[in-house]
């Protein structure tokens, strides 16, 4: 990151029009006097895909904006910077054309110091072309990342790569920084310079250097120094510890990186991976870093959600995306710790597979070069599954040399589906990275082991098949890990996939557009299999609580040596806590673990609790970095009754009276159930559902015309809780039921609808109102776009009311849905988060909350009773847990907390007040 620069941001509404049939450049869209008054407004960065009237445009996008800048002091140097650009774009200035560039992922740079008006208007103006795809994954278009202009003196620093090296047995680390500089001057410019190192460690040093830079020309210096034992604290997926690399230049420029100190190691003849001198088997997952409600931008609070709803599923290593990850996503793994193998988009019969290609080339490069500094980048891949190309052999044999000459400390590797041929890209790699579907991969895993013996393996991909995007769709998750466990050189792997992800790729089941092979939707809403695979990847076999009277056992399991994932455990916690009916905090504590390593006997602890009258008491393994990685519930009472909120009967398909009714039971979910199901019948109660975690029932197969009986069932481990309520409700002939609302998002101007899209489905019809129960003026909006629609043209913090209708191939509207309500929240202040409680142990308090949507972060405020409020910021958006250490235990506390978004901070949350009783107890 570049600090004392002049950056300007270029974000905002930008002109926008497509080019299905090519003529804009023809025609001159590009010069400054192009008329563009018929032309569209869209938001950069953005995706023109969000839109309903572009849901599925492909080819040539036209944006342009003008923006004045001050006048130019001296021999400054300007620069247009571009963070992404999907994919192929060309770009002009006042009419000149700057160049072009070929990658979607990657960032790139003009310099345009001879191009601004200083006195007047600039134009600038991009065509984006998304034509090219890049395997099963949206080919999003736009310009999807923020950008700016950037002033800056003569003499600029380029870059810094930093290169630690860790010595283990001596305990210590050299840090060897490379400073890159550019001269945009005339003359030679000898100039001075310090890096300044630091860490939170209280760790400082000054190293200064001088160099001449040649005109018009680049050079570069290097610094060096040792860390002592005491100054070295290793970085580790369970302690991502960062100093930071600040080098400036005569106080004019200043560049500011973050870096780790760590050690990995790949032995193939023991079969082993090695971080920090510990063999871990870790797990993870693959990411398709999109949604359909941002499409490709990934904005902070999308980032953070899937990085930290990863990290609380287990995830420790990964190939986590095919596709380039901007600088905010790297600088987030770093920050909450990930093993990550990072790679080039080559996929498949891939023309760029060729070892004569310049973009393969360029991509690796670009890569390379700017991911340098990330301790969570453990490893290169130069393509995924390229296999079968005819080229590809030749390709990888020369781009992973390549590749180690623009970095000798990462090992390099390309991802193969074909490693039982030889030879295979296997051969060339550092460890054997290999894809694989099926319920059982152990054969398979077993001849690639037969053919590439001298290597170490890791499934990048595997996995079983799609399965539902429903929040009910599950697989057997222990059959499919059990598989690929206690093989000694197999050392993990990474589920494909994390998340769902819009497609156009053959074989797309969901009529949605989603391609349903995630653990949770296209939205992030966790499905069943969100908890199965968690559990699989628990770092503990298992995680016991038993309960009698006003004590408990936990017993901790930990895992056999050669189980999978299999890591030691320092520093980690179990919470227990008693909570009431809405999730607040009664009584809980803290006990520490010592460390634990692979193949330990079960460990057992005894807690103790005044009586009280919790709904459920719960204990959870907490890891140093806040993430709870296994948990156990027992609920000490029936759920409360829940009562349906909206009920619908109508035809689901055009079939005859038999069978073709369904009866809709929509409610409101509460924290005492964990499922629930709906008893039914003509007659009586006498037939029911099966359990969901979704937050409707749709009771399928009814006969047209009938009146059912329908009651409301909540579950839990404790027993079922039945509605007082029977409702009589009727399958209406004539009517179809209305679609299913799978999520709503407020956004900027407007809001989003998720929705199941049946083959049947034509359009879908949506009206809005700001007088709720009152549609008799509404707008109404229609797309056929399957999946998501945007409802836009919306005032930001004003509430709005809407129902939602689909229309089927012969024309037949369906029932309105119930009503919902929405507001749009562009550039609005975040909700309050809600406090559950705080959790005491001696000197540490454990603050547990919900977290927020959106949510960029938090800030939490204390104060003891003698004392003054202390603040301190949360990072992490989703993990819903804050532990505090080095406070009196012998004070009470009181606690509050803020969301943090773009936007600002909330308000803050009622304050809660704890006291230690010094016994493990809290009592808020």
């Amino acid at each position: 990151m570049t600090v004392l620069a002049q950056n300007t941001s270029l974000n905002g509404n930008w002109a926008f029009r497509t080019d299905p049939n090519d003529i804009g450049e023809q025609r001159g869209w590009f010069r400054a006097n192009a008329n563009v008054a018929n032309w569209d407004s869209l938001p950069v960065p953005g995706n023109w895909d969000l839109r309903n009237e572009y849901a599925s445009y492909v080819g040539k996008g036209w944006y342009r904006r003008s923006f004045a800048t001050s006048q130019r002091n001296g021999d400054k140097v300007a620069r247009l910077l571009f963070e992404a650009v999907y994919h192929d774009c060309a770009v002009w200035l006042n009419g000149q054309k700057l160049g072009e560039n070929h990658s979607g992922f990657l960032p790139f740079e003009f310099d345009v110091t001879k191009l601004l008006n200083p006195n007047g208007p600039n134009t600038l103006v991009v065509c984006a072309d998304n034509s090219l795809t890049r395997g099963a994954i949206w080919n999003w278009g736009g310009i999807r990342r923020p950008v700016s202009l950037v002033v800056s003196e003569p003499v600029r620093i380029v870059r810094q790569h930093i290169t630690p090296s860790v010595d283990l047995s001596k305990k210590s680390a050299t840090v060897s920084v490379r400073i890159s500089l550019q001269n945009y001057g005339g003359q030679v410019a000898n100039v001075t310079g310090t890096v300044q190192l630091t860490a939170a460690n209280g760790f400082t040093r000054s190293l200064p250097f001088k160099v001449s830079v040649p005109a018009s020309g680049t050079t570069s210096a290097v610094v060096q120094t040792l860390l002592t034992p005491k100054e070295t604290h290793l970085w580790h997926f369970d302690d991502p510890f960062l100093y930071t690399a600040t080098t400036t230049l005569a106080n004019v420029e200043k560049q500011v990186n973050r870096f780790g100190l760590r050690k990995i190691e790949i032995d193939n003849k023991a079969y082993t991976l090695k971080l920090n001198g510990d063999v871990v088997r870790p797990m993870g997952f693959n990411l398709v870093p999109d949604d359909r409600t941002t499409g490709n931008t990934l904005p902070t609070w999308r980032i953070k959600e899937d990085i930290d709803l990863l990290k609380g599923v287990g995830c420790t290593m990964t190939r986590l995306s095919h596709l380039c990850l901007p600088e905010e996503v790297m600088d987030y793994l770093d920050e909450r710790g990930m093993l990550v193998i990072s790679e080039i988009p080559l996929w498949g019969f891939d023309r760029f597979a060729d070892p004569t290609s310049a973009t393969s080339r360029d991509w690796l490069t670009r890569l390379i070069t700017n991911q340098y500094n990330h301790p969570s980048v453990i490893m290169w891949s130069v393509g995924n599954e390229i296999g079968y190309f005819p080229k590809s052999l030749p390709y990888v044999e020369k781009a992973i040399p390549f590749a180690r000459t623009l970095d000798s400390t990462r090992h390099v590797s390309a991802v193969s589906h074909t490693g039982r041929f030889t030879p295979d890209v296997v051969d060339f790699s550092d460890m054997g990275l290999v894809n694989g579907y099926s319920q059982n991969l152990s054969p398979n895993i077993r001849l690639i082991h037969e053919k590439h013996p001298a290597k170490t393996l890791f499934y990048t991909e595997y996995g079983i098949t799609q399965f539902v995007e429903n929040l009910d769709g599950n697989f057997n998750a222990h059959l499919l890990v059990d598989s690929i466990r206690n093989i000694p050189y197999l050392i993990g792997g990474s589920l494909w996939t994390f998340n769902d992800y819009r497609s156009r790729f053959n074989g797309t089941k969901e009529g949605s557009g989603n391609r349903a092979w995630g653990v949770v939707d296209v939205y992030r809403n966790k499905k069943r299999a969100y908890e199965s695979i968690r559990k699989e990847y628990s770092p503990l076999r298992e995680l016991t609580l038993n309960t009698n009277g006003t004590s408990a056992t936990l017993t901790v399991t930990p895992r056999g040596v050669l189980d999978l994932p299999v890591y030691p455990l320092h520093g980690y916690q179990l919470l227990w806590k008693r909570t009431d009916a809405t999730g607040k905090i009664g009584q809980g504590g803290l006990l520490p673990l010592p460390d634990i390593r692979p193949g330990d006997a079960a460990k057992t602890y005894t807690v103790n609790w005044q009586s009280d009258n919790a709904v459920a008491m719960s204990v959870e393994l907490l890891a140093p970095t806040g993430d709870v990685l296994a948990d156990t519930t027992l609920f000490l009472q029936k759920p409360t009754p829940v009562q349906p909120t909206y009920t619908n009967g109508g035809r689901g398909y055009y079939n005859g009276t038999s069978g073709g009714g369904v009866i809709r039971v929509h409610y409101q979910k509460n924290p005492t159930a964990t499922a629930y199901k709906v008893r039914y019948g003509e007659t009586g109660l006498d037939q029911e559902t099966p359990t969901t975690i979704n937050d409707y029932i749709e009771i399928p197969k009814l006969t047209l015309g009938k009146t059912y009986q329908v009651a409301l069932v909540a579950v839990n481990n404790a027993g079922e809780t039945q509605s007082s309520a029977i409702r009589k409700i009727k399958v209406d002939t004539a009517q179809f039921a209305p679609p299913i609302i799978q999520h709503v998002e407020p956004a900027d101007g407007g809001f989003f609808i998720g929705y199941a899209s049946p083959e049947a489905d034509y359009t879908y019809r949506v009206q809005v109102t700001t007088q709720p129960g009152n549609y008799t003026n509404a707008r109404t909006i229609q797309t056929t776009t399957p999946g998501t629609l945007f409802v836009s043209e919306l005032t930001n913090g004003k509430p709005y009311s809407f129902r939602f209708q689909r229309v089927t191939d012969s024309w037949s509207d369906s029932d309105w849905s119930e009503e919902r309500s929405v507001t749009p929240d562009g550039g609005q202040r975040p909700a309050a988060p809600i406090l559950q409680g705080v959790v005491r142990q001696g000197g540490s308090a454990l603050v547990c909350f919900e977290p927020v949507r959106k949510a960029t972060g938090y800030r939490l405020e204390y104060q003891s009773a003698k004392g003054t409020w202390q603040q301190q910021t949360i990072p992490t958006a989703q993990t819903g847990r804050i532990l505090l250490n080095n406070l009196d235990p012998k004070q009470s506390y009181q606690f509050r907390l803020a969301t943090l978004n773009d936007a600002g901070q909330s308000d803050y949350s009622s304050t809660i007040t704890s006291q230690s009783d010094g016994k493990g107890r809290s009592n808020p």
